[in-house]
């Protein structure tokens, strides 16, 4: 989009008619006097229902253009003079202003991707003008009077070029003639007033009683012929354009039959070796993006009477180091394509090349996983039971050597067990292992017995709890910083965009992520959905994947018990996906309406809910045969491994001890030989 920096003329009008100066003064001199054709005088009424038109599209920035320059300067003057007084910000360019190209400042907006030029100049009926309008956030009325005139036919030519198409919603275009028959120049090919359009023609009478017409008008495609509506008929005052206005509505709600024109589309299929076909609902985590949007442009299609000319692609388009963009992206660059099949990503970079009409669908792509087993990252022989019933069952150890060794020691019995064979009772006991020693007296029997009895409902407990827990998934890892310090390994989808947007974080966890478990392991961690889910499944294997087409492996290949501990990350936030037209596409605020149509009436939730899988529940519990392995006996065995060793050190000292005085006669007759 070019940008136009000096030629709009401030409000003198001095400047009305080319080559007559004349001062403020003089203007209001003229107007005092009377005009001298009658049949050319406006009074109040037109400039009134001018202000009401305006007022009611909510308008407030008006640019005034006058082609014919035997317009007369008091008619000007009186419409200035009324449009300043409503508060309306005026520009005025006259046929002399619109051939000025020396004070023009052309900015290019399109340099990624110029538009195809379709106006050409040929220095009589077609040049180039200084009518530049920028890309505007507000609204605009563009007037133009007596549209009959070379100039103004030109002006319309230049304003409906592809390069141009400044004929769009938030410009209201209104046209004034005396003649209707000035309408059929409309007709005219290159004087293309898209469905988006906001063009009007105003014909009025002075004839008699002022009275004034106001037609709609529009072109389903450059060389369709004119479509005319009649807005409002014996207009004379503003409350008749308020009341023909609101009778008549909004004028694209007239304009959504396309005649089935055809358009240039793509789609894209990125798994072309897995894809069979767009409505195969076996296999919807392919491609999940083309189907899911599939069906909502079809709607489209059928709603607008339109049809598509489709091209397939593997690739959504990504920029080249060169600056060019490949896939899809690409054939937006060159003008090849009007409109897409599907939602992309809302790119920075991708803004540059397409207009987004309006979002569908969000893709979230996180790293799914499952939580390590508890045993993995915890003791689990210490988690069966909490502090207290640790030292209640330490006391209950010593309570009970305590009270049989006063039995021992006051019993009028006797017994083949020492003192110390009572630590060995006790904790044999707590471990339900029997006792070699028979005690003969009833009260030693009466602790043996609650001892084992105690036991036993402790080592049930603790043994049942064990179970469980060697079964149960942990929480330990909670954030992508917890997921970069555990022993879970990492796969990445085989998708473009997770190339570029790990690459592009700035998030400095995620960052770190990627460098240490992604980067350095090569292209080799990037891998297909099936192989890298079903890794995640039988290992601790952690899995970056487009989470609609993770639920669906988990679905299809998970059992019950291995759903539950599913955890996810996500590593970045993708874009919102958004169907993309190619700039300055005539049909674009029509498309977007159907659109928002289509998600007010649910048929947008209808096939997010067809095509996209939701995360599988965890339904089964944790039951089911789990293995147990060495990373679950690691503590046993530890106790194992120290118990031996201290047994060995033990043994080397009672070896000593025993031996000791042989070993001294041993060493000490060595030494007397020597001397």
């Amino acid at each position: 989009m070019k940008v136009q920096v000096a030629h709009w003329l401030p409000l003198i009008f001095f400047l009305l008619v080319s080559g007559t100066p004349r001062v403020a003064g003089s203007w209001r001199s003229e107007y005092s006097r009377q005009d001298p054709d009658p049949k050319t005088r406006w009074g109040n009424q037109l400039p009134d229902m001018l202000v009401a038109y305006y007022r009611h599209h909510g308008v407030h920035s008006l640019m005034l253009v006058v082609c014919h320059t035997d317009i007369a300067d008091f008619r000007l003057w009186k419409l200035w003079q009324h449009f300043n007084l409503n508060n309306f910000y005026v520009q005025v360019s006259t046929e002399s202003s619109l051939r000025d190209l020396q004070h023009v400042d052309a900015l290019d907006e399109h340099k990624d991707a110029p538009p195809p030029k379709s106006f050409h100049a040929n220095n009589s009926t077609h040049w180039e003008t200084s009518f530049l309008l920028p890309a505007l956030p507000y609204k605009m009325g563009i007037l133009l009077l007596e549209f009959s005139s070379e100039c103004a036919l030109n002006l319309l030519r230049w304003s409906a070029a592809s390069e141009h198409n400044y004929f769009t919603t938030n410009r209201f275009w209104l046209l004034l003639t005396e003649d209707p028959g000035d309408i059929d120049l409309l007709e005219d090919p290159e004087i293309f007033i898209p469905p988006d359009s906001e063009l009007r023609v105003l014909h009025y009478e002075n004839v008699g009683n002022f009275s004034c017409s106001l037609i709609d008008l529009y072109k389903v495609a450059a060389w369709k012929p004119l479509k005319r509506t009649l807005v409002g008929h014996n207009i004379r005052n503003s409350r008749h354009v308020i009341h023909a206005l609101q009778h008549f509505g909004s004028a694209i709600t007239y304009r959504q039959d396309l005649e089935g024109i055809v358009f240039n589309s793509a789609i894209v299929i990125a798994f072309p070796d897995l894809f069979t076909n767009i409505e195969d609902l076996s296999l919807r985590h392919i491609d999940t993006i083309s189907k899911v949007n599939h069906r909502l442009m079809l709607e489209l299609a059928n709603r607008l009477n339109m049809s598509y000319n489709t091209y397939q692609t593997v690739n959504y388009g990504w920029r080249q180091p060169n600056g060019s963009f490949d896939g899809l992206m690409g054939r937006f660059q060159r003008y090849e394509l009007d409109l897409a099949q599907l939602a992309i990503f809302m790119r920075l970079d991708r803004i540059a090349l397409v207009d987004f009409v309006a979002e569908t669908y969000r893709v979230r792509a996180g790293i799914m996983f499952r939580q390590p087993p508890l045993s993995a990252v915890a003791n689990i022989f210490a988690m069966p039971f909490e502090n207290d019933v640790w030292v209640s069952i330490l006391m209950l150890l010593i309570i009970t050597t305590v009270v049989l060794v006063l039995e021992l020691f006051f019993s009028p019995h006797n017994h083949d067990m020492s003192y110390m064979d009572t630590l060995n009772f006790v904790w044999g006991a707590m471990c339900q292992q029997g006792f070699y020693v028979e005690v003969r007296n009833r009260s030693a029997r009466i602790i043996v017995f609650t001892t084992f009895v105690a036991a036993l409902f402790l080592f049930t407990s603790f043994s049942a709890n064990i179970v469980a827990l060697l079964q149960s998934p942990s929480d330990a890892i909670q954030s992508l910083s917890d997921l970069g310090q555990s022993p879970l390994e990492i796969g990445v989808q085989d998708t473009q965009y997770n190339k570029i947007y790990f690459t592009e974080s700035t998030d400095p966890v995620t960052k770190n992520l990627y460098h240490k478990k992604i980067a350095s392991k090569g292209e080799n961690i990037y891998m297909r959905p099936l192989l890298g889910m079903e890794k995640m499944r039988t290992g601790l294997f952690a899995y970056q994947v487009e989470l609609q087409a993770g639920y669906q492996i988990v679905s299809d290949t998970f059992s019950e018990p291995e759903k539950c501990g599913l955890m996810e990350l996500e590593p970045f936030q993708l874009p919102m996906l958004a169907i993309p037209t190619r700039k300055n596409f005539p049909y674009k605020e029509l498309i977007r309406r159907q659109l928002r149509w289509q998600r007010e009436v649910s048929l947008v939730n209808r096939e997010e809910r067809k095509w996209i899988p939701q995360k599988p529940k965890c339904e089964g519990g944790v039951g089911g045969f789990v293995s147990i392995g060495i990373t679950e006996c690691r503590y046993a065995l530890g106790i194992f491994g120290c118990g031996a060793a201290v047994s060995f050190v033990l043994f080397l000292f009672e070896f000593i001890f025993r031996h000791f005085k042989q070993v001294y006669r041993i060493i000490k007759g060595y030494r007397e030989v020597q001397r």
